[in-house]
């Protein structure tokens, strides 16, 4: 009688199995450079079309009233209510310069040369945020005022005080923006320019840009130099140095433009283009960039 052979089940040898891990490494270490360049191009995209966005609220906003917003401030009386009720005033005191900074917050209805808000609370309207204006609701986020290469939209409650200063947010979590008007542009209240002051030309006038920022201040809700969007006359959103700086750890982003990107920072002009500076653009001519009448010529950028 003949039996049947008895099969015998094949397996990886220890080998094989190395062999076969190895490949993949090699093919994971390969393909995620790209996926990460990918996602690095399409964050950039879609922060490129969010300041495109902000340059068009700019412009409808100009059409309105005939004057582009200013970045607001302090009118010396106002102040809001805190989580428990109690009447008190936005401020900051920073620990190299002990003397206070009040800052004012955005009220609706109120003429350009009046707004207390910044410009950014000043154009909600015209980024179909016409309803966080009205209820003046600055613990909502808005998505268009955060670059998806650097954090998520969260609103973010000041410390009582961190390695900069000390803070007087109320106890409410605040709305935040990664990008600043260029303070000559956008000055403090009750200074408001129109496009006729624009004799560099609108295509070579920058109306908002990304700003610097250290990485590990991205979530921890400071507002040295990160106030929110909500609050007029801070630097947080305004920048008026002409330095462009690729976010870092220890990095002065004080003053200074500046993003998470791996080339440069994005600008929205005047004229409503969005360009790409590289960190290495020249001091002179951003700032020829930033002045909408010195008169410099500038060159290609």
């Amino acid at each position: 009688m003949r039996t049947r052979p008895q099969s015998v089940d094949k397996a990886f040898t220890l080998i094989e199995l190395l062999v076969v891990i190895a490949i993949i490494a090699v093919l994971i270490g390969l393909l995620l450079p790209a996926v990460m360049k990918v996602r690095a191009a399409a964050a950039r995209i879609q922060c490129g079309n969010h300041l495109k966005q902000l340059g068009l609220a700019m412009q409808m906003h100009h059409d309105t009233y005939q004057v582009f917003p200013s970045n607001g401030g302090w009118d010396g009386r106002e102040r809001i209510l805190s989580t428990n009720g109690q009447l008190f005033i936005p401020e900051s005191i920073e620990f190299n310069n002990p003397t206070p900074h009040p800052w004012g917050v955005g009220q609706p209805h109120l003429l350009p040369f009046q707004q207390t808000g910044s410009w950014a609370y000043e154009v909600l309207p015209f980024v179909e945020q016409r309803n966080i204006y009205e209820m003046r609701s600055w613990t909502n986020p808005v998505s268009l005022y955060i670059c998806p290469s650097r954090r998520v939209p969260m609103a973010q409650t000041p410390p009582a005080y961190d390695q900069y200063g000390s803070y007087v947010g109320g106890g409410w979590s605040w709305g935040k923006s990664d990008y600043a008007a260029n303070a000559l542009v956008c000055p403090a209240r009750p200074v408001c320019l129109t496009m006729a002051q624009f004799t560099d030309g609108l295509s070579n006038t920058i109306l908002v840009g990304e700003k610097a920022m250290d990485p590990k201040n991205y979530q921890t809700g400071t507002w040295f130099w990160d106030e929110p969007f909500f609050l007029g006359g801070a630097g947080g959103t305004e920048r008026s140095q002409p330095i462009v700086l690729r976010d870092a750890p220890g990095i002065r982003f004080q003053f200074n433009w500046g993003s998470a990107h791996f080339s440069g920072s994005q600008f929205v002009f005047a004229d409503g283009s969005v360009h790409l500076l590289a960190y290495a653009t020249p001091s002179p001519t951003l700032y020829a960039l930033m002045t909408p009448n010195g008169g410099e010529v500038t060159p290609d950028f």
